[in-house]
C-alpha cells in the first residue's frame, strides 16, 4: 500500500477497533492508553501494518510515496517518519472512536470511517494510474521503462498484505464485537 493510503487505512483500522469495542469502552475505569483494546491494537500495527509500511518504504520506495517524492534526493529521514505515521494515525483514529463511544455519540465514529472509506476510493480513483505502475520516480514523471504492476513482485507481495492485514483487522472487529453483545446479553 502506498503511504498516504496507508496512512488513512491506519487512521480507520484504529477507528473501527474501538468502535468495536464501544460498549466496553463506556464502562471502562481504567486510562485511555491502558486497555486490551489499544493494546490489541498496537499489536496489530506492530506486528503487520508497521512491517507492511516499512517493506514498501524499503522495497518499492518511490511507488509507496506515489511518485510524490523522489527517493534518490529525499533524505532518508522522510520514510522513516512517514512510516512511524502509521501507528500515530491508528491512535488518532483510535482516539475518535474511543471518545465517541464515551461520548455515546456512534454517529462521529460511523462518518469518520464513512468519509475514511470514501477518501480511499477516492485516493484509487484520482491515483489509479500511479497505483498500477512500478519504476522510479523519474521513470513514472518521464513514463518511460515502468513496468505494469500485474508483472511485478509487487502484486504478489500486496495480495498478501491485504490478505493478512484484512484477516487480523476482521479478526480484532470481530471479537471485541462480539465480547460486547455477549456483556450486554449478560446485563440483561
Amino acid at each position: 500500500m502506498t503511504i498516504p493510503g496507508y496512512i488513512v487505512i491506519n487512521l480507520l483500522v484504529g477507528a473501527s477497533v474501538a468502535f468495536s469495542a464501544r460498549i466496553q469502552i463506556r464502562t471502562l475505569q481504567r486510562p485511555i492508553f491502558h486497555n486490551r483494546y489499544f493494546s490489541a491494537l498496537m499489536l496489530l500495527e506492530a506486528m503487520i501494518l508497521l512491517p507492511a509500511g516499512i517493506y514498501y518504504c524499503g522495497f518499492y520506495p518511490d511507488w509507496s510515496w506515489m511518485y510524490l517524492v523522489d527517493t534518490q534526493t529525499a533524505a532518508p529521514g522522510v520514510s522513516v517518519m512517514a512510516v512511524a505515521a502509521y501507528p500515530i494515525a491508528a491512535t488518532m483514529g483510535y482516539l475518535v472512536g474511543y471518545f465517541s463511544a464515551r461520548g455515546n455519540s456512534d454517529w462521529v465514529t460511523l462518518m469518520f470511517v464513512l468519509f475514511g472509506v470514501a477518501g480511499i476510493a477516492g485516493l484509487f480513483f484520482v491515483a489509479s494510474d500511479k497505483l498500477l505502475w512500478l519504476g522510479s520516480f523519474d521513470q513514472y514523471h518521464r513514463a518511460v521503462g515502468l513496468q505494469a504492476l500485474t508483472s511485478t513482485s509487487l502484486l504478489p507481495s500486496a495480495i498478501l498484505t491485504w490478505l493478512g492485514t484484512l484477516t487480523a483487522w476482521g479478526y480484532l472487529v470481530y471479537c471485541f464485537a462480539r465480547e460486547g453483545r455477549l456483556s450486554m446479553q449478560a446485563v440483561t
